[in-house]
């Protein structure tokens, strides 16, 4: 599994692994090249569609780095259309929500956004007076079992097949879309029957998220982790955009096609996974990412170290570098509290996944996991109300239809695909991410107040407040969800163990999900009242208890940057001086001869 498990099946042993490590960067070039790995590809694990590129040798032209570059750029791409195409399925409940409920029909009306009109038919049973209420109720059965289910999906990721689980996840959650749709075409109004289609989704796509991080992180180092995955993590808000815009079009007057649209196109990415999906570069016979050789390389001991070598060594060992930072900042790093110590060499295939308990003994799971519980929890509450809020809110004294306030809404979701870049590119640049996330929830209390105080008065301002509080708000929850999760899931205290990503990672957002979960319901409570002022509170809190709850993570980041300072300091002095030393002995040595 990887160039170094292939050395040691050979024989090599520690002191082949020594040389490849201190040989000459051409003999090394050499070693890594295309001829070496050509043979090692396991097509028996090969999707079809791979397989078939393979044996026709159209990607044997390729250079080791080209090759690599493609299937990352082919990993980046599939696994982005996957989630996208779920969170359009999602939102698509929230744009047809002013359907089945309606509460006003006029384009122009500055009177009716606030109380029902005579003119408006939806559908039973939620076109009633308890219309919002059980509105709500699908909504948090959705909820929940995302959430209870997803604790159990990252064990199940971790011991199976990626591409099967992601694809048999897809087409449960393709199912689940399409069954909610069918309930118009069949003209069925019983709640029992989207309570249960609600239930089967939010299973099915408990799933997504622990797969597409394990293998995001099966391909990507730790090397500028932040910025990709912010990047990565605009999937989230171009399905929002997506599914307030697809599905919107039939929204109004045919709600059950919108369903049905969603549904065909998440089968249509499903059978790309199928087909193309690779989830881990040794079946192509490609090396592991940096993170899995850091914890297998053997030092070579025919190394000429100098007296300026081991000063700069010392205070290496005293002071943490940068790329340490996120691993020592968040407390101990005891092996024996994450995974047992046989488990570093073991055959990544035959290796066991880590248990949950042990997973939550990783420094900063707990923490970030918290942090991620109110995080969420503002985030889904957007996700699902928002739309709700613009339609029955005059912006600019002027109410929206159920398609311009699904189009209008989309611009939170432009601000959080900004915060998330941005929230991981300044994370690696300062490698701090509890530092970031705390400085963004900060952050994103006063855009909240603002957001609510201003952002109704006019449509421009409306569209500017949304953008930022979306950038304020998205860059924590994305970073959490997503670099911080593989960081964590190839902490150094698992000594190497490739089998606890998707465990982490289910943990960190099944946590979350829960926070996702109470966050529309205290929503819903509070605006079927209409006291809007309270929900926006609310989230305020919520924003305030979230960088709370990273404070201890943040004072062990300001900690290892301050004790880097110092020993810099030190170290810049240190050589002044042995600079000095080694100019009086030239002078000795010359005055000598």
């Amino acid at each position: 599994h990887g160039w170094i498990s292939h050395v040691r099946d050979q024989g090599a042993g520690a002191h082949t692994m020594a040389g490849i490590k201190s040989c000459r960067s051409d003999d090394k070039d050499r070693l890594l090249s295309r001829e070496y790995f050509v043979d090692k590809v396991q097509y028996g694990r090969l999707p079809v569609g791979i397989w078939c590129l393979e044996r026709a040798g159209i990607l044997s032209r390729l250079s080791l780095a080209q090759k690599k570059k493609l299937y990352q750029m082919s990993i980046l791409v599939l696994t982005f259309l996957l989630y996208a195409s779920l969170h359009m399925a999602r939102v698509t409940s929230s744009v047809v929500k002013s359907t089945l409920h309606p509460k006003c029909d006029s384009l122009n009306s500055t009177e009716e956004c606030a109380k029902p009109s005579n003119h408006c038919d939806g559908w039973r049973p939620f076109d009633g007076a308890h219309g919002k209420s059980l509105l709500g109720v699908v909504d948090y059965v959705w909820l929940f079992s995302y959430a209870i289910f997803m604790f159990f999906s990252g064990q199940v990721a971790d011991h199976s097949n990626l591409r099967y689980f992601l694809t048999f996840g897809m087409l449960g959650s393709s199912l689940s879309i399409g069954l909610f749709g069918t309930g118009y075409f069949l003209d069925i109004h019983h709640l029992a029957y989207f309570l249960t289609v609600q239930v089967l989704g939010g299973a099915m796509q408990s799933s997504g998220w622990p797969g597409v991080v394990a293998v995001m992180a099966n391909w990507f180092g730790k090397h500028r982790r932040g910025l990709i995955m912010g990047i990565w993590n605009c999937h989230v808000s171009v399905g929002n955009l997506l599914g307030y815009i697809i599905p919107g079009i039939w929204a109004h007057h045919h709600w059950g096609i919108s369903y049905l649209v969603s549904c065909s196109i998440m089968l249509c990415v499903t059978a790309l996974i199928f087909l193309f999906l690779v989830t881990d570069p040794a079946h192509v016979g490609l090396p592991p990412p940096k993170h899995q050789l850091e914890s297998e390389e053997i030092s070579s001991t025919n190394t000429v170290v100098t007296k300026t070598d081991l000063l700069r060594k010392q205070h290496q060992q005293e002071a943490p570098s940068s790329s340490q930072t996120l691993n020592t900042a968040y407390g101990s790093t005891d092996v024996t509290a994450a995974v047992p110590r046989d488990n570093a060499n073991v055959n990544p295939d035959k290796e066991k996944a880590i248990k949950i308990w042990r997973a939550l003994l990783i420094p900063g799971v707990v923490e970030f996991s918290l942090a991620l519980f109110f995080s969420k929890l503002v985030i889904y509450s957007f996700l699902f109300w928002l739309p709700f809020y613009v339609k029955n809110t005059q912006i600019g004294h002027r109410c929206l239809s159920t398609f311009q306030s699904g189009a209008l809404s989309s611009m939170f979701d432009v601000g959080a695909m900004i915060g998330s870049i941005l929230a991981g590119s300044i994370s690696d640049l300062l490698q701090a991410r509890a530092f970031t996330s705390v400085a963004s929830l900060v952050f994103a209390i006063p855009s909240l107040f603002l957001f609510r105080e201003f952002g109704s008065q006019h449509l421009g301002l409306t569209i500017a407040m949304m953008i930022v509080t979306g950038i304020f708000i998205n860059g924590p929850y994305a970073m959490i969800t997503t670099a911080v999760s593989a960081d964590l899931g190839t902490h150094k205290s698992l000594q190497g163990s490739q089998k606890a990503k998707a465990t982490v990672t289910a943990i960190i957002d099944g946590t979350g999900s829960i926070g996702a979960a109470v966050g529309p319901l205290i929503t819903g409570l509070l605006s079927s009242k209409q006291d809007w002022d309270s929900v926006f509170f609310f989230f305020m809190a919520s924003s305030l208890a979230s960088a709370v709850l990273l404070s201890r993570l943040v004072y062990g980041e300001v900690k290892i940057w301050w004790n880097n300072y110092t020993h810099k300091r030190r170290l810049k002095a240190d050589r002044e001086d042995l600079i000095v030393v080694h100019d009086d002995d030239d002078i000795s040595t010359g005055i000598a001869t």
